[in-house]
């Protein structure tokens, strides 16, 4: 009988060290587990790369390659990129164009994406189903506030942008620190710029107060001096442009893969 009781002993000491082993190494497993990332490329076309903060050499990008806040990345002649984000949202960059992933974070109140185009050309296609994503994108000269939009960004070499809705709207401010500096320039002076050519109201805003709600088939644009304008275009001439149809095919076949309806019919 006390053969039977020690042997009884001895297995529930071993089933008991067995569990607590499981379990110390499940939470080694848990500490080391990294968060799912918001944003990673996913498309990779010629000569794309990526520098992480605080490094100076760039790395060639690949794809499922995850991106942090405070990366950058830059394409080359005839390369082109693309980065998901986990809320379903896209960002395209076209050739010869530098993007940084200024911030990325998820809490309670939901995801938080921003980036920044120092030049080039880049598409933006925002999911709208994701209300509790903030999803900015800004130039030197402007930032935009988007959700539920596909538009572009262009940001020429004298950092005059533009940017042409497509679906939804977009909220497009004056980027306030390179104002500022040239305020400073003129001696603490806020200049008088244009007011918009669609908008009701003053014709002259200072730089410093300006906001346009710019919707689609609508395109504004910045200049260094803090003037903008908005026109209209024709969607259609415009599709001919070789880098708003690849855009738009690849759209296409995005919706088409995940069974959603073009973005259009999502703004009815």
């Amino acid at each position: 009988m006390s053969y039977i009781k020690r042997n009884t002993s001895l297995a529930v000491w071993a089933a008991l060290l067995v569990v607590l082993g499981t379990g110390a190494l499940l939470g080694l497993q848990l500490l080391d587990a990294k968060p799912a990332s918001i944003a990673k490329v996913t498309y990779v076309t010629g000569d794309v790369k990526v520098q992480q903060p605080g490094r100076e050499s760039w790395k060639k990008a690949v794809n499922e390659q995850a991106l942090r806040s405070g990366d950058k990345v830059k394409t080359l002649d005839e390369s082109r990129g693309e980065v998901a984000f986990s809320d379903g949202s896209i960002i395209r960059i076209d050739a010869n164009s530098n993007l940084d992933i200024v911030e990325l974070g998820r809490s309670k109140a939901g995801q938080t994406a921003q980036a920044k185009v120092w030049s080039g050309k880049v598409w933006a296609s925002v999911n709208k189903a994701s209300k509790k994503t903030k999803f900015e994108l800004e130039s030197p000269t402007a930032v935009a506030a988007v959700r539920g939009t596909v538009f572009r960004m262009t940001v020429a070499e004298d950092m005059t942008t533009k940017v042409a809705v497509y679906a939804g709207e977009v909220k497009v401010e004056p980027m306030p620190e390179f104002f500022n500096k040239q305020k400073a320039k003129q001696g603490g002076k806020a200049g008088e710029i244009e007011g918009p050519q669609q908008v009701a109201g003053p014709t002259e805003v200072s730089f410093e107060q300006w906001t346009q709600i710019v919707k689609a088939q609508m395109e504004i644009t910045i200049n260094p001096d803090g003037t903008y304008g908005i026109v209209n275009f024709n969607p259609i001439i415009d599709s001919q442009d070789e880098w708003v149809k690849w855009n738009q095919l690849r759209d296409e076949a995005r919706r088409k893969r995940l069974g959603l309806k073009d973005e259009a019919s999502q703004q009815q």
